[in-house]
């Protein structure tokens, strides 16, 4: 809406990658979806005046967004209509009503390779793990984002000498990039569980010499919202944040990526490897470069992760198959609540 406010000409918004639910009074919805954000649709007025209808619906496969829009002679938008519309089965009065066709080439042979990925048991938990967005993977440390994040550093390190890149020091993972919403209770791991934890198309990336200053500017970046939910909220592996929630958070200019203002919500850094202060009080120490493995969607700057064009390498692995790795080979399929307690370990301190 307040990117509606500095455009002109738009007709009609269609938002996404948020869980903002939109609905009106007698759409059907999902059960326990109780929370409304607000009417479908949104309104906003546009740099011109214009009235912009603004729709958006909630993840997880739960609605698809339909907005019927009536314009006059001119092209001029002069009405609208519309609402979220939830995917429903069984005996539901808007049951959606099976397609032979599309059941026999597309539902059934999907069906049968989720099948077989969940029947392939690849580890077994001592703990739950805790995927569920907020609280949870977008608004602290969890033991599921420290085993995603230390994924990454494994697969990194097990193939930069093949990338002629060095090894990393620490790794970075967006909680937003980390899918499955649930909390994956202890017992059996299947492949299939490491495809939705993981599901996208990022790749295993290496961005060696990032300066110190630069490091903390990224950090800045990671918890400019925290505690407050937000997919660029970092889990970490290879080191421990201190950062202060009452402290100035990072600004950015939406339309430069440039950062306007630096923050100072990151206290204290230290690397695991010798205990090496990072930052101390806020105040960044002289030293090494970092060495960085995250994902290639962050390398390239996305959730606004200040990377500055930093030359990087992918390393040939998504991370999913590094997650699944990990498990398998660096774990040996045994995922210790020793090693990944309930709460996570420390690594991210919210300082009170």
């Amino acid at each position: 809406i307040a990117l509606a406010a500095e455009l002109s000409g738009i007709d009609v918004m269609i938002a996404g990658g948020g869980d903002e639910l939109l609905a009106n009074d007698g759409d059907l919805l999902v059960p326990g979806d109780d929370e409304v954000f607000g009417p479908y649709p949104l309104l906003a007025t546009g740099a011109d005046g214009a009235t912009i209808p603004v729709v958006t619906t909630a993840g997880d496969y739960k609605y698809l967004g339909r907005i019927d829009v009536q314009f006059d002679e001119y092209g001029n938008v002069v009405g609208w209509d519309g609402g979220p519309i939830r995917i429903a089965g069984g005996d539901n009065p808007d049951a959606v009503a099976s397609n032979s066709i599309l059941q026999r080439l597309v539902v059934e042979p999907v069906a049968e390779f989720l099948e077989a990925l969940a029947s392939n048991v690849i580890a077994t938990s001592e703990v739950a793990l805790e995927g569920r967005r907020d609280p949870g993977i977008r608004t602290e440390e969890t033991n599921l984002g420290n085993l995603m994040a230390d994924s990454l550093l494994y697969q990194a390190n097990l193939l930069a000498a093949d990338f002629g890149v060095p090894e990393a020091d620490v790794a970075l993972q967006n909680g937003g990039g980390i899918r499955n919403n649930t909390l994956i209770p202890a017992g059996d791991i299947t492949e299939l569980n490491t495809f939705e934890i993981a599901p996208f198309s990022n790749f295993v990336t290496i961005i060696p010499d990032i300066p110190r200053e630069q490091f903390k500017l990224i950090l800045e970046n990671a918890y400019r919202d925290a505690p407050e939910s937000n997919g660029r909220f970092a889990q970490i592996s290879g080191f421990t944040v201190e950062y202060d929630p009452d402290g100035t958070p990072q600004e950015v200019d939406d339309d430069t990526g440039e950062i306007i203002v630096d923050g100072d919500k990151v206290v204290n850094v230290t690397l695991d490897d010798g205990n090496v202060d990072i930052v101390v009080n806020g105040v960044v120490q002289a030293g090494d470069d970092i060495v960085i493995a995250t994902i290639d969607f962050l390398a390239r700057g996305g959730d606004q992760y200040p990377f500055m064009d930093a030359p990087f390498t992918s390393v040939g692995a998504s991370y999913q198959q590094a997650l699944f790795n990990y498990i398998v080979d660096g774990l040996g399929g045994l995922i210790s609540a020793a090693d990944y307690p309930e709460g996570g370990e420390g690594r991210i301190v919210e300082l009170p």
